[in-house]
């Protein structure tokens, strides 16, 4: 226990210097109804939020460009899901609706009024289905970063050691160091990459296995966004093209945007931070501009 606190207490200082430039980025904590301390980080201040939530076993921290670059706009918020990031490692649920209750827990907390839900990767499944549960009254607008909307033709299936890996832990650990660093094209910022890295390194093998097990068919997916009457924001690579191109004729064109990041890695938003962030503003005005019409 004491090493763990260690660790964590170096993690913090080296998140600290990145995330205390430009408009201030805060840290929080708060204690779900079961009693897990979630941490999460906030800038900037206003009536409307961009809530930003990472992917599998990642940290808030890998929002740092979004948290200093889209604050001088919003208040910008990225949580730390349970066992990830600076949040408590427990051995209570990570079931699908124990997240979306931490999530829903996070944003009354956080007293978040409008805003919109950015979900990166494992995230944009959680939000879609975080969306479907809660039907949120304040939600503007759905910003889903490069992951499987459920449209299309589903992937080619194929043999997985993923689990068989998870449970050695040589080749775990290599396999979160290969993979924290193939999600980038270009180098990150190098204290984001160690947080990254931390991160996925101290995710328990059992939970890192659960979390890609997703207990709906991928038509869940598609479904509950096609019921979304809201703006949404698909910015993906080129391997989500098909899909993107099937929302474009789905939707009416207010209510999708495409944004493609060619050279991107899946973190597109830590490859391309500006262009990025420059779509996520024209995306979150045209959004919050719209008439409101609470469910």
């Amino acid at each position: 226990m004491n090493r763990f606190k260690q660790l964590l207490g170096m993690l913090g200082l080296l998140l600290c210097p990145i995330l205390l430039w430009a408009n201030p980025v805060q840290h929080h904590t708060f204690k779900t109804s079961d009693g897990v301390r979630l941490h999460y980080l906030e800038a900037g201040s206003g009536p409307q939020t961009i809530v930003f939530i990472p992917g599998w076993l990642m940290p808030a921290a890998v929002f740092e460009q979004q948290l200093t670059g889209l604050s001088n706009q919003y208040r910008v918020l990225a949580l730390d899901p349970r066992s990830q990031g600076l949040s408590d490692l427990t051995k209570l649920s990570h079931a699908p609706a124990r997240r979306l209750k931490d999530m829903d827990e996070f944003l009354r907390v956080a007293k978040v009024k409008e805003y919109i839900l950015a979900g990166w990767s494992l995230a944009v499944l959680e939000s879609l289905d975080y969306v479907a549960k809660y039907a949120p009254k304040d939600l503007r607008g759905l910003i889903l970063i490069d992951n499987s909307v459920g449209e299309g033709r589903p992937p080619k299936g194929g043999k997985s050691n993923f689990q068989q890996t998870m449970n050695d832990p040589k080749k775990r650990e290599q396999y979160m160091r290969t993979f924290s660093q193939d999600i980038y094209r270009q180098t990150p910022p190098p204290l984001m990459a160690q947080a990254v890295l931390d991160s996925a390194l101290r995710v328990p093998a059992n939970v890192a296995i659960q979390l890609r097990n997703q207990p709906y068919p991928r038509e869940y997916w598609r479904d509950t966004l096609e019921k979304q009457k809201i703006p949404v924001l698909f910015a993906v690579r080129p391997w989500l093209k098909e899909q993107a191109a099937a929302l474009e004729q789905k939707r009416a064109a207010e209510l999708i945007t495409i944004a493609m990041f060619d050279q991107a890695g899946h973190a597109l938003f830590v490859d391309e931070p500006e262009t990025f962030n420059a779509a996520v503003r024209t995306f979150s005005q045209r959004a919050f501009a719209r008439p409101h019409n609470p469910r």
